[in-house]
Order: structure tokens, then C-alpha cells, then sequence
């Protein structure tokens, strides 16, 4: 027997929650696919997993309704120090600057997918299918996906497939759609750490010749630690104990919050940017990591999906599209090849020119860096377009940005 969906997601992480909420519909019938059974969530406490949402972001959620919410769980972000290790050049942005409450949020994933998974529950035209292992697609007047859960295949008929399985996505090999992969032959470090010292609402971003590294406000005294090194240093540090690596953390970080008190579960993974040739193909669009993944230094994989979602919702509502057919597909997905492909570019350009600037320690470039960052501190219209790019409103005429649907 084969089930029918207006709209099919694969992947059911918090790209594919955000997405089939963003665009539910009383006349659009929405299946969302998951190859988890997303009942083992994170670690709690210093041991969780977290995410930091732009102010784009925040305004999305807001038009989804369901803000409110996810703040009570959030700790906001209202300085950035940005800073070079060993130079003098340093940039702060502060959101009262701009007058808003908060630059960005910083969320535990598992609180966020919790939020979202609640929502999708209460959906009247949203299914979610956990443990659902991605088999195949195949195509004819609509989309035929094939998948096995509970020990069956399954097949289930789309109008339009949303890819949403992150960078080693199978639904986007098996539409025919080509990725490249460039390897920045760095890793990432991430845990969580308690500081003597905490300064609320505060984030921190340092350059060091090793590569960035982030400590973003958890809220209390906790901390979320990006550091990023070459591989050797970061296999080296992952096998360090928890006393030895809050030195080398505290060497490299400095003082600005006391002393690193406590270190929670340390995770390591290499760092690759994969972007996708193309993003539509064949009635199926690629969203999030499926669509590019980003080097974690300006924080914006999550919040670029975020954006990514927000584009397709309006312009399904701008459209008029509630049921689906053939010239309205064709259209719509023209349109959102077209939208995203520029914003996409812009940012992993933003991502990859701050690699290459702040990720290594040749003298030539430890002045030009430190000179860039001062310049930046007391030139306020080039501050200002640098924060309004970070929060996510370098491309801003969508609604949903501004926190309404339309």
C-alpha cells in the first residue's frame, strides 16, 4: 500500500521540525521521516550539546509562534568580544547598539528539539515517522520514496520532497544531485565548561594561530567551547584529563571570565565544507546540511537553514500554493534555486575568508588581522553591516525576518 504526502521531509532533525512547521497548512499534508527513534537525547547539564540562534532566527521562530518558548530555555547574547590571541586589535558589538534585547540565543539541542517535537505533536497536518531508514526515490507524475520501518518497506507518494539528512544525506545521492567537499584540515573541540568569573549575556570569539575559538553563554556559570585546531593538536588535547585540557584552554583563552572551573564531555570531528551542485532536482530540494555545511566559525549552518526554511515558506504563501501541481512546482522550485543560491554563496565566502584570515600564524597576517579588528571597532557603519550580516539579514525581504508570516 503506498501513503500519500502534499510534502515529504527526510530528516527529522531540528532542520526538518523547523521546516514541516514553518510550512503546515490545513489543505497540505506533511510527512516527516526520521531515521532515529529521537528518544536518546543529549546529555544534560555541562555534558549537553548546544546551538546558537542569530536574531533572523529568533524572529522566525517568533513566526512560527513558538518563541516565547523556546526563550524561557535560551541564555541571550548581548555582547560579542572579538578578539585576536597575542595582538591588540579587538571588536565588540553590543545589542543595545542596534536596540534590540538580544544579538543571538544560545539553546541545549535536545531543549529546542524537544520544543519543536511538542509542536509537531500537536499538528492536526504533520506526521512524524521515527526509525523510518531511507531507502530510495523514484519519480513519475509525483515523487515515489521508499523506506523500511518497523522491519517493512514502506512507500509513500509526494508532490514535493524536502532533503533535510545532513551532509552525508542518501535521499540526495539517490535524486542525483552532486556535492563537493573541500577539507579545511582542521578540527573541532566541543564541550561545555564552568567559569569563576561569568559575564552575562557575553560571547567571545578569539583568533588563534591554531584556528577560532568560540565561548558562547550557556546562562549561569556554563559555557559552550568551539576550539578548533589542526587534527594532531586536537587528537592530542581529546586525550589530555579534564585538569590538563582546562589549562591549555585557559592559556589560550585568558582570564576575561576567571578560571575554567570544570569541563564537561569533550567531542571531537573533523572539519569539511560540502556544498551541493544544485539544489532542486527532479520535485526534491535540498535544505540545511544536505544543501552546504559550514565551517562553525561564524555560527551560521543552523540559522542558514533557518533562513533556508523561511524562504520556502513564503514563497509557498506568496504563491498562493496550498495544493500542488505541475506548473506550481516548477515555479516554486526555480524560484528557491534562484533565492538561496545567492545568500548561500555570501555566506560561505563570509565563512572561508575568515578561515584563511584568522586560522594561521603567519606575522604578515597577525598584523593585518589585528589592524582589520580595531578598524572595525571605530568605524560604525562597517561594524554595523558586520553585525547585521551575523545576525542573518544580509538578504532581508522576507517576512518571516521581521517575525510575521506575511
Amino acid at each position: 500500500m503506498v501513503s500519500k504526502a502534499d510534502i515529504a521531509i527526510v530528516g527529522g532533525g531540528l532542520v526538518g521540525l523547523s521546516a514541516a512547521l514553518a510550512l503546515q497548512h490545513p489543505d497540505r499534508y506533511i510527512k516527516v521521516l526520521e531515521s532515529s527513534a529521537l528518544q536518546q537525547q543529549d546529555s544534560t547539564g555541562l555534558n549537553a550539546r548546544s546551538i546558537a540562534l542569530s536574531y533572523a532566527s529568533v524572529q522566525i521562530f517568533k513566526a512560527l509562534g513558538i518563541w516565547q518558548e523556546i526563550k524561557k530555555a535560551a541564555a541571550p547574547i548581548k555582547t560579542i568580544h572579538i578578539s585576536s590571541r597575542g595582538q591588540w586589535g579587538i571588536t565588540r558589538l553590543r545589542a543595545k547598539d542596534y536596540e534590540i534585547e538580544a544579538m543571538g540565543y544560545v539553546i541545549e539541542s535536545r531543549k529546542l528539539g524537544a520544543i519543536l517535537f511538542d509542536q509537531i505533536a500537536r499538528s492536526k497536518s504533520i506526521s512524524l515517522v521515527t526509525g523510518a531508514e531511507f531507502k530510495s526515490l523514484e519519480f513519475s507524475e509525483r515523487v515515489q520514496l521508499r523506506y523500511r520501518s518497523e522491519k517493512k518497506l514502506n512507500k509513500l507518494s509526494a508532490s514535493l520532497v524536502l532533503i533535510a539528512d545532513g551532509a552525508q544525506s542518501k535521499a540526495r545521492s539517490s535524486v542525483g544531485i552532486e556535492h563537493r567537499m573541500i577539507d579545511y584540515t582542521q578540527a573541532a573541540i566541543i564541550t561545555n565548561v564552568e567559569v569563576s568569573r561569568p559575564v552575562s549575556g557575553a560571547a567571545y570569539e578569539r583568533f588563534t594561530g591554531e584556528g577560532p575559538l568560540a565561548m558562547l553563554p550557556l546562562g549561569g556559570t556554563r559555557y559552550a567551547c568551539v576550539w578548533t585546531h589542526d587534527p594532531q593538536s586536537s587528537e592530542r588535547l581529546m586525550q589530555l584529563d579534564d585538569q590538563q585540557f582546562a589549562e591549555s584552554l585557559q592559556q589560550s583563552f585568558g582570564f576575561r571570565l576567571g578560571f575554567i572551573e570544570r569541563v564537561g564531555q569533550r567531542y571531537s570531528f573533523p572539519l569539511h565544507r560540502t556544498e551541493a551542485l544544485e539544489l532542486v532536482k527532479n520535485r526534491c530540494l535540498l535544505i540545511g546540511n544536505a544543501a552546504n555545511t559550514l565551517h562553525p566559525v561564524a555560527g551560521q549552518g543552523f540559522n542558514l537553514a533557518l533562513r533556508d526554511v523561511a524562504s520556502l515558506s513564503h514563497l509557498l504563501e506568496s504563491q498562493a500554493i496550498a495544493i500542488f501541481n505541475e506548473d506550481s512546482i516548477t515555479r516554486l522550485l526555480d524560484e528557491y534555486q534562484s533565492l538561496r543560491t545567492a545568500e548561500q554563496r555570501s555566506v560561505v565566502r563570509l565563512g572561508d575568508g575568515l578561515v584563511n584570515l584568522f586560522s594561521n600564524d603567519l606575522p604578515v597576517l597577525k598584523q593585518v588581522r589585528a589592524g582589520a579588528l580595531a578598524l572595525l571597532d571605530v568605524i560604525p557603519p562597517l561594524k554595523a553591516e558586520v553585525a547585521l550580516s551575523g545576525m542573518g539579514f544580509g538578504f532581508a525581504g522576507n517576512p518571516m525576518l521581521r517575525g510575521r508570516t506575511r
